[in-house]
């Protein structure tokens, strides 16, 4: 009998693991490119039934993470209270803040901050052109570090067995954003990046790192 209760709590215990992972999991399933979702496709991309995805979205919104749009859902404002949190939790953040600004201003250019998190740069203050007519918002946004110039420039001074972990997982792919070891050590050895776009001579980018 003993074993039967046992058994019985850590089949309980697995599954309500399972529904946060899988409640969880639905949060990432939103970028800019998929501001919202109905149900059908949550359910699809969870392998799960519609009435378990159904379930699994009215806990979140429940919890202010997520909101009904009437025909599906999208990211609530709690969301946004908890990347507050996380936000205010960087010095460099409150530091860089003006900084960002002044560049601006000088540059007439976007100016972002981004952080590295495992091997992704995660931006995480923008300070924007006044000359763009729709200027996104990257604040939040997540590149790997073999795409752009911010990501780039921290790859180049991750330890060697780092650099050979993230260019493996890009499959030997060698294009415009991956950079080769050549690239790298010309990153190291100048300090900083400047990068200009293939698909428009007239942008380019400049990546330059930012040492306590």
């Amino acid at each position: 009998m003993r074993n039967i209760v046992y058994d019985a709590l850590v089949a309980s215990e697995a599954s309500g693991v399972q529904a946060v992972d899988r409640a969880l999991s639905i949060l990432s399933f939103f970028d800019e490119r998929t501001p919202a979702l109905a149900i059908g496709e949550v359910a699809e991309q969870l392998g799960v039934h519609r009435s378990t995805a159904s379930r699994l979205l009215a806990a979140l919104e429940r919890h202010g993470l997520l909101e009904s749009t009437g025909g599906g859902y999208r990211l609530g404002l709690g969301v946004v209270s908890l990347a507050g949190l996380v936000l205010n939790r960087f010095p460099a953040r409150a530091i860089a803040h003006d900084v960002l600004r002044e560049l601006r201003d000088t540059t007439g250019e976007t100016a972002y901050l981004g952080l590295l998190d495992g091997h992704e740069v995660v931006y995480i203050d923008q300070a924007s052109s006044p000359h763009v007519a729709v200027n996104a918002d990257w604040v939040g946004y997540r590149q790997p570090l073999t795409e752009g110039a911010s990501g780039a420039l921290l790859l180049a001074y991750q330890p060697p067995a780092v650099i050979e972990e993230v260019v493996l997982q890009t499959g030997g792919r060698v294009g415009r954003d991956v950079p080769t070891e050549l690239d790298l050590a010309a990153i190291r050895r100048r300090g900083y990046l400047v990068r200009v776009s293939q698909d428009d001579e007239r942008g380019a980018g400049v990546a330059a790192p930012v040492r306590d």
